[in-house]
């Protein structure tokens, strides 16, 4: 009687992950995602606030609820063209970074799942500002941290994963904080 308890206990995880959809496998996955946000950054004093596009690369495993990965992201951001009529100044960034990510989903059912993650890493940037009266063009780049934290909806079915969500980031030189939007594809092996 004790040994039917014991194993009928043991059956309860198994039985749980089963019905929400999860696999208790290591799985590995591809994920790719788009974004556009509106940022406004100052580097020294130009103004290179504008909309900022983001794609996200990235590959990982996955176990239950559980997601690890390595992601390769890409930023650019470019000057309003009304900042740059008035100042007679073009200024343009570009980022691209390697960041390590967790995610867990909070909430699941068998397709849909409210995940919360979290990354860090290292950024790159180089920012491209020319004078238009002058034609004079300056240049800086470097590198800095980044962090992540990201909240979103997945859509799942058995080997795709489909993203809604809005990542943040923090970067720590040029000095940024960024809310995107976004949408992504997951294709699970």
């Amino acid at each position: 009687m004790k040994k039917a308890c014991i194993l009928a206990l043991s059956l309860i995880p198994t039985a749980a992950f089963a019905e929400n959809g999860y696999n208790n496998d290591w799985r590995f996955y591809l994920r790719a995602d788009a974004g556009l946000t509106y940022s406004d950054l100052e580097v020294k004093e130009y103004d290179l606030g504008g909309f900022q596009g983001m794609f996200n690369f990235a590959g990982g495993v996955q176990k239950a609820r559980w997601r690890a990965e390595l992601n390769y992201q890409e930023r650019a951001t470019v000057s309003e063209l009304f900042s740059s009529l008035l100042t007679q100044t073009m200024a343009s960034m570009e980022q691209h970074a390697f960041l390590l990510n967790g995610y867990y989903d909070i909430f699941s059912s068998k397709h849909f799942a409210w995940y919360l993650g979290a990354g860090a890493g290292l950024n790159s940037y180089e920012t491209v500002v020319t004078y238009q009266n002058t034609g004079i063009e300056t240049t800086e780049d470097g590198y800095s941290l980044i962090a992540g934290a990201y909240t979103g909806l997945s859509i799942n079915f058995e080997h795709i994963g489909i993203d809604l969500g809005v990542d943040y980031y923090y970067t720590y030189k040029p000095s940024q904080n960024t809310f995107v939007p976004k949408v992504g594809l997951r294709v699970i092996f």
